[in-house]
């Protein structure tokens, strides 16, 4: 096989490493939460308010080791981060199997949120090192994909394992998704290499001063304002998507499951599709168009308008969940050389980390407050028009 043929078989592994490190990360140790919360619920006798802190716990857990990471990644390189960070992601999700309080859940939440913060920054970003800038958000997109495959295993998964276990079936859920978790851990390790030697001289570990230059910059910022409207507008409405189906909505686990399995399969496509759009028409008009897509999606699902509107909720949100990411993990392979875009990425998850963290718990206080998600997810979606705004009047054309 010639050189060229054999670098690009490394990065089209490297980009299946990384589709898998989200998968884990991110459709496992973050979106399965969302199935998983109704039998948690039940098995845990938590309060919504106790259910959204321990998403906070995951989030906040998720925001200080996704900036580190980046920094770390640019240092040392993605194989070492993503792979330590991955392992402990699918060992604290098999404990959280075996938690027998709130207090234990939380703290194994946390530890979550810390392998996931660690490793699905920079999965994302190594498409800025292996790839070039007509082809980066492509790439980027289809790594921002594995957050669908999660959600659809997690769909059909959990409902199943509830039918064959009953009570303990979200234990069992952890403990399958914990599992596979630790497999892609495996793969990871042996198909991550080292960057290709015509990226070597750009590919070069970033120093104190480096980092200070991605801090200071004032483009970085303004990305991060919108990304925590992201954070802040997206998390309210997949965590409480399947407590709200069931729990206030009447429909079956069951239901609630292929609706969420729905949102998966939509949005295997949503980054790769968001991201090749963002290579044609540019990153900041794409980033506007998606949040006001998500704003629409999270406005129908406050209506009673029955089925229709509940499934045009979720193919609005599906086709562009992950898109997000995605264009912004390109744009900062624009903006920056390819080993500060590791750092640039772990400097705008503070903020999307920050809209993540703050809320579930303000959406499970006014939830127990007003006993219905109604003013929720009305909430949410004012976030996610402002993020739109926010992209057009602050981000400079890309």
């Amino acid at each position: 096989m010639r050189k060229g043929n054999k670098g690009r078989t490394s990065a089209y592994l490297v980009v299946v490493a990384g589709l898998l490190a989200v998968v884990g990360s991110i459709g496992f140790a973050r979106l399965g939460y969302s199935m998983i919360l109704p039998g948690m619920k039940d098995g845990l006798r938590l309060t919504y308010t106790q259910m959204g802190l321990m998403a906070s716990g995951n989030f906040i857990g998720y925001m200080i080791f996704a900036v580190l990471a980046g920094m770390l990644t640019s240092k040392y390189g993605p194989r070492i981060v993503i792979t330590s960070s991955l392992l402990l992601a699918g060992v604290s999700m098999l404990l959280t199997g075996f938690a027998r309080d709130f207090h234990q859940a939380l703290i194994l939440r946390s530890l979550t949120g810390i392998g996931s913060g660690g490793s699905n920054t920079p999965a994302i970003m190594m498409s800025a090192a292996w790839l070039s800038a007509g082809s980066r958000g492509l790439a980027s997109g289809v790594i921002t994909s594995g957050n669908g495959l999660g959600v659809i295993i997690t769909g059909f998964l959990v409902p199943k394992l509830n039918e064959m276990f009953g009570a303990d079936g979200w234990r069992y859920s952890w403990l399958a998704l914990g599992v596979t978790t630790l497999l892609f851990t495996l793969f990871c390790g042996i198909a991550i290499k080292s960057a290709p030697a015509e990226k070597a001289s750009t590919y070069k570990p970033a120093g104190i001063a480096d980092w200070r230059s991605v801090g200071t910059s004032p483009l970085i910022w303004k990305m991060g304002l919108t990304y925590f409207t992201f954070g802040l507008s997206y998390v309210i409405y997949v965590t409480f998507f399947g407590a709200y189906l069931v729990k206030e909505a009447g429909l079956t686990v069951e239901s609630a499951g292929t609706l969420w399995a729905l949102v998966g399969g939509l949005s295997i496509a949503s980054g790769p599709l968001w991201g090749h759009i963002s290579d044609r028409i540019g990153r900041r008009y794409s980033l506007a168009l998606v949040y006001f897509l998500q704003s629409f999606s999270f406005l129908l699902f406050t209506q009673r308008g029955g089925v229709f509107s509940l499934y045009t909720s979720v193919f609005l949100f599906g086709v562009t969940a992950w898109s997000i990411v995605s264009v912004l993990a390109a744009y900062c392979g624009d903006c920056f050389s390819p080993s500060l875009a590791f750092s640039a990425l772990g400097f705008l998850t503070l903020f999307f980390g920050v809209g993540q963290a703050l809320g579930p718990s303000i959406a499970g206080y006014i939830a127990d407050l007003t006993g219905t998600f109604t003013s929720v997810f009305l909430l949410s979606s004012l976030i996610a028009a402002l993020g739109g705004l926010l992209s057009i009047m602050m981000l400079r054309k890309t």
